[in-house]
């Protein structure tokens, strides 16, 4: 199985520490974290100091000694970064601690996450628990988060059961990425062996998820759902499907996901693999950038601001391989 392709070599976040702020007119400077593969020459997570307003960026530190923190995310109060250890058998999840003046990063513990190859990991809003997907366990975890920030012992798996139709890689669920809506209630994890985006209702208080209403949505047989995002407004939601290379725009209300658009991420002269990773809007939602391997670009959409709906507007290469 190509495990390791199935994510991005990189991840990278920026997050808001900002540098510079005595002089209105300088350039803000964020920590931008890097998530890698370590089975080569990569050590773990990178940070770098990120200038905004020319791009450039420098490096800071480098916290060793993790196996595979391919996806990460930061902490609410940006004090704590939070990684999956993407292997088999029961994945792991790490946390580690961010100097926001030096940009260096600090090991404080580790938990197994409950299920093997664990590739998306996200918080609630309180800062208060951690979710987990774990592709070949084909489940979700949630983990809390203690008064220090360190990771505390799994609270509960929830394991997806099913296929689809595609038997290279459908014949088992597969779940992708766990994401919370602004209410910190609605959690949509889409999972790429079933074809369907499982709806769950998270108590911030007790950490317990339970099945939504609807218990799920389902999307094309053998288009293969993988990441999710939500329009600034909350109105409107949008997923990347992996196997068929395509976007879905769904109305969002109340809990649920109705589609009204399923458009391509690929240019129609385009022959090759059909193999996307993620998707992101732009913080003003005017542009949605959904990212193709085997093509090597970013799809740049517009977004219709009433309907939500997509205007295909480029395919620019990212300059690099999947």
């Amino acid at each position: 199985m190509k495990r390791t392709s199935l994510l991005s070599l990189l991840l990278m976040l920026c997050f808001s520490l900002v540098y510079g702020q005595k002089k209105a007119a300088s350039p803000k400077e964020f920590f931008l974290l890097v998530g890698t593969y370590t089975a080569k020459t990569s050590e773990g997570v990178y940070c770098y100091k990120f200038n905004t307003k020319t791009g450039d960026f420098e490096y800071a530190s480098t916290a060793k000694g993790l196996k595979n923190p391919s996806f990460l995310t930061v902490s609410p109060n940006k004090k704590m970064v939070y990684t999956v250890g993407e292997y088999d058998k029961v994945g792991a999840v790490n946390a580690l601690k961010v100097n926001d003046k030096t940009g260096e990063l600090t090991f404080v513990n580790t938990q197994p996450a409950g299920g093997g190859a664990s590739c998306h990991i996200t918080t609630d809003k309180t800062g208060k628990w951690i979710l987990v997907g774990n592709y070949t366990g084909g489940d979700l975890s949630i983990l809390p988060i203690n008064a220090d920030g360190s990771v505390g012992v799994l609270k509960q798996t929830i394991q997806h059961k099913g296929s689809s139709v595609n038997k290279d890689r459908q014949t088992a669920p597969h779940v992708h990425s766990v994401n919370i809506a602004a209410n910190n209630r609605d959690v949509f994890v889409p999972d790429l062996g079933l074809d369907k985006i499982m709806t769950y209702s998270l108590d911030a208080k007790t950490g317990a998820l339970t099945a939504g209403n609807p218990a799920f949505t389902a999307v094309e047989a053998g288009a293969g759902p993988r990441h999710f995002c939500f329009h600034p407004n909350n109105k409107f939601a949008y997923s990347i499907q992996e196997l068929n290379s395509s976007v879905n725009v769904y109305d969002y209300k109340n809990g649920a996901l109705t589609e009204k658009q399923m458009i391509s991420t690929l240019p129609d002269s385009y022959t090759g693999q059909k193999w996307c990773a993620d998707i992101h809007i732009s913080a003003d939602g005017k542009f949605l950038y959904a990212s193709n391997r085997g093509h090597q670009s970013l799809t740049i959409y517009s977004v219709d601001p009433q309907t939500g709906k997509l205007t295909w507007v480029d395919n620019t290469s990212v300059l690099g391989k999947t």
